[in-house]
Parts: structure tokens; sequence; C-alpha cells
């Protein structure tokens, strides 16, 4: 699975009516895997359900059902079909979670599942600088024509996204072995500079994907993750490579400088909207596109969403495909009740891997709490390659944590 998700690009298998959304041939995957793992833990009564963390996941696919019933048959604003997908989607990510919990037996097995992360992210960094100067191809869900499986090239300002849907999905991607190869770095591994050396070749691919979000979660979660070990010259080191980073990535110093930009242009006008003639003021405002397109289309529709029944959401698959705000995404299409069970799931994860000493741990500590950040510009955890990812290192996670 390791392999398979990040690594096998998004080719469309059977398509599904009413949204270019597509069953893939990693769905199957999963759901054999899933499968067997149903059929190992019947002598159990599956136990692993019984844990803080499998109740409350438990709790939240609860809530999710009820969502359903409730957008379908009392707020209409579900479609049935399309609703029951959305629903199936979420279950299929986070199964992963009690995959990953149950695939480890013994504390050896932790330096494989390490080598296989660093493994498949150089591969994506290697792909994804083929697409930047070879041209080689790109597969992209991005829009309903790109999700017909089309070998694309990257054109000229596009950002590369190598196996994975979009640029975005690429980025959140590279915190796990970025962050896993700093834990490596500061235990005094012996082969530091090998890790350096390919940990240069991942950011760097991070850095062409000009996500100013992820970046920015990068550095912070990066920074956490020194303090935790009091690693003061590695602070040091992180924010000189953090400044000259922007300096050395055109794109992604132009989408802040941008961002900046807009903001102090719409500041000046709200400022001076009273004291300047009509005729004087200003027809057009340059736009960070991004940013408009969440501030004054998605997230307004979410939040009006939310408000038609803020206990149970109005559904899954009634926001549409993207919000663009995990949380605002969660509370529209499962209320308060989604929202409060699917934080519970990540405080009991916390809570769990707080004490832990392992470098390991708090690595992973780290990479959630990056993708939580993430998670207020991107759905990034309805992103599946991201959330499959995710939800089964996090599972192997907890076991490890538990054996050790």
């Amino acid at each position: 699975m390791l392999f398979v998700v990040p690594l096998y690009p998004k080719f469309p298998l059977l398509g599904v009516g009413g949204t270019f959304v597509s069953v893939r041939l990693e769905d199957f995957v999963l759901a054999g895997i899933f499968g067997l793992w149903i059929i190992a833990n019947i002598k159990n009564k599956f136990s692993d359900l019984k844990t803080p963390v499998g109740q409350a996941i438990l709790i939240y696919w609860a809530v999710g059902f009820v969502s359903i019933f409730a957008g379908v048959f009392l707020t209409k604003t579900a479609v049935p079909s399309l609703g029951v997908l959305h629903f199936l989607r979420r279950i299929e990510y986070m199964s992963m979670y009690f995959v990953g919990y149950w695939a480890v037996s013994n504390i050896k097995q932790l330096n494989n599942l390490v080598k296989m992360i660093l493994l498949v992210g150089l591969i994506v960094a290697i792909y994804g600088l083929g697409q930047q100067f070879l041209n080689w191809p790109i597969i992209s869900t991005t829009n309903s024509e790109f999700a017909k499986g089309l070998a694309l090239s990257l054109g000229e300002g596009a950002r590369i996204n190598s196996t994975f849907a979009g640029h975005y999905d690429l980025a959140a991607f590279s915190l796990f072995p970025l962050l896993i190869l700093l834990s490596l770095i500061i235990s005094k591994n012996a082969h530091r500079w090998v890790m350096i050396i390919g940990g240069g070749l991942i950011y760097w691919v991070m850095l062409l994907s000009a996500s100013r979000i992820t970046f920015a979660s990068l550095v912070i979660v990066s920074g956490i993750f020194l303090l935790r070990y009091k690693k003061w010259w590695g602070l040091v080191l992180l924010g000189i490579i953090s400044i000259v980073s922007i300096f050395l990535s055109p794109q992604l110093a132009g989408r802040y400088f941008n961002l900046i930009t807009v903001a102090r242009a719409e500041e000046k006008i709200i400022r001076d909207v009273n004291t300047v003639p009509d005729a004087l003021k200003p027809t057009q405002v340059a736009e960070d596109r991004s940013l408009n397109i969440r501030l004054k289309v998605s997230w307004p529709k979410a939040i009006r969403a939310f408000s038609k029944n803020p206990i149970l959401g109005t559904g899954y698959s009634s926001v549409g495909l993207a919000v663009d705000n995990d949380y605002l995404r969660v509370l529209a299409e499962t209320g308060i009740l989604g929202f409060a069970a699917f934080a519970l799931v990540f405080i009991r994860l916390f809570k769990s891997w707080l004490p832990s000493k392992s470098h390991f741990v708090w690595a992973i500590v780290c990479i959630t709490t990056g993708l939580l950040l993430n998670a207020v510009f991107i759905d990034i955890f309805e992103a599946s390659k991201i959330a499959t990812v995710f939800w089964l290192i996090t599972g192997v996670t907890q076991k490890f944590k538990e054996l050790a």
C-alpha cells in the first residue's frame, strides 16, 4: 500500500454518475486489503475496534451515517447515491488506520517502514523533477477533462504534481519523508549525508510545488520538532534555510508577495473608502485568486450549509467536491456532532503520542500537526492518496507506541 497508493497515478477505472470522481485501481487494492483485515480479525472479535482511537473512528462513522439520512430526508440537501459514495470514501481512507494497527507485530518492523516511506518519497521527488525538466507526463484530476486520465505536459507557469492529483497533494505528502528524515538526522544516524542529499531533493520538489500553506506548516512543525529535542542550532539553521528557500523559489516567493500586495491594497481601500470621492475610487483591485475563491465562494457556501442543520450538517456531498477548508467541510456535512467526533479521533491520538520520547513518534506528531494546518486551506483529509497514507501510518504508529 505504501508503494501503490502514492506512486500509481490516478487513472480512472470506472466512472461514477453525477461527478467526475472515478473508481480507481487503488480502491480495489484497499478493499482487498481491508477484506483481509476483516477475515484476520474474526477470531479476536475485532478487538482493534475497541481501542480508544478505534472507538472514536466508529463514532465519527456513525454520525456520518446519520448525517446522510438527515441530508437526504430532512434538509434534502444530499443526493443519496453521491452521499453514500462520499461516506464510503471516508470509511475507505480511515479504515486504513485499523489495517496499519493490525499489520505491526513487533518493534523491529519500524526500520522497514521508515525505509519504504523514504524510498517512496525519493521516487516521488525524482518523478516530479522529471516533470519539471524532462517533460514527463502528468495525470491530474483538477477538473473534469483532466480527470479522464489524460497524460499531459507541464504548461508554462504550471506547478508539478508528480504522481499525485495536484500540486497541493504533492506538497502535503512531502511532510512525511521530510519530518522522518529530520528525526533520523538529529538522532545521529550513520548515513546522515545520504539522508541530507535525499531530503534535499524532496524539499526541492516541495518548493517547486509552490504551496504556501505547506511551506509554512513545514517550517512551523520542523521548529516544533527541534524545540522538543532542544536542538537550538537546528532552529537557527531552519530559519536560514527557510529565508533562503523563498528567494530561491521565484514561484513560491511570487505567491507570497502577491498575497501581501493584495492584503495591503484591500486594507488601503477599506481605510480610504469614506474619504475618497466616488470618481477617484479604484474600479478594480488585484486579487489573490485562490484565496479569493475561498473567501467569496467555497467558505460562504459551507457556512450556509452548516446553518441549515448545525447539529448534523447537510450530509456528505452537499457542498460539492471541494471546500478548501476541512474544518468547514466537516461542520457543513456532519454538523457539530461530526466535528466533535472527528476532533475526538485526533485528541485521543495526541493524548497517546505526546508522552512518547521516540523520535519517530514525534515525527508523526509533527506530520499530523502539519496536515491539520494544511486543512485550514485544503480538504487534505479528503485527498485520497494523502488520507490513505496518513491513516495507515497513524495506525502503524499507534501500534509501535503500544509495543515500545
